[in-house]
């Protein structure tokens, strides 16, 4: 059963890293939350066991830093905190 899961969850990740970048188009919408994600797979690779399933989270987040400075050279910024202030 435990290796069903890992099975499942290599084949997901490896879907997900070669789509992660097929046919990007940096646009406004595209770009605002390729921050939140890069932040969301760090998190995943952080909390991974298995070296596998680290090696296709890396290949992932590579994948969504081409998508960032792809982003950032075309003009578009994603999300970012803005703190506010009371003057």
């Amino acid at each position: 059963m435990k290796q069903q899961a890992l099975i499942a969850s290599i084949a997901m990740v490896l879907s997900s890293a070669a789509l992660a970048n097929e046919g990007f188009q940096p646009t406004a919408k595209a770009c605002v939350n390729v921050g939140k994600e890069i932040s969301r797979v760090s998190g995943e690779m952080d909390a991974a066991k298995s070296g596998i399933q680290k090696s296709w989270l890396k290949r992932q987040l590579g994948a969504l830093e081409t998508k960032r400075s792809s982003c950032s050279t075309n003009g578009f910024k994603g999300r970012q905190l803005v703190a506010k202030t009371d003057n």
